[in-house]
């Protein structure tokens, strides 16, 4: 009788953290942050964080744990490059959670309108 009991314990134990981990954790990014941003002819992409601001010279990001909820303060880095993405391996003050963050920067293609447009050639 007691294997019965110690495993009914054990399961409904997983099944709560289940539900308390579905119920708590992904808070999306900060609240006043967008994913991308657009600067000049590149697009920044944020993964694991917000962009509060970006120009050419400097991108101001805040990070939300996907944990708990915890927001930082704004950070201040240099603007990636193509080449060179920003990333680091951020550790919660609240609950230790460990989260890795990235921010990409990507060239934009430039819209053609005569590049999306059949061959409209009268053949001779």
């Amino acid at each position: 009788m007691k294997l019965k009991n110690t495993l009914a314990i054990i399961v409904l134990s997983v099944l709560s953290t289940i539900l308390m981990s579905a119920l708590g954790g992904c808070h999306g990014i900060p609240i006043g942050t967008t994913e991308t941003a657009t600067v000049d002819q590149l697009k920044l992409k944020a993964t694991g964080a917000g962009i509060v601001k970006a120009d050419a010279k400097k991108t101001t990001y805040k990070i939300r744990c996907a944990l708990c909820g915890f927001q930082s303060e704004n950070k201040i880095i240099l603007t990636p490059t193509v080449k060179t993405p920003y990333i680091i391996d951020w550790l919660c003050p609240n609950c230790g959670h460990g989260q890795i963050i990235m921010i990409q920067t990507f060239a934009q293609q430039p819209f053609s309108e005569t590049s999306s447009l059949p061959d409209k050639s009268i053949p001779k």
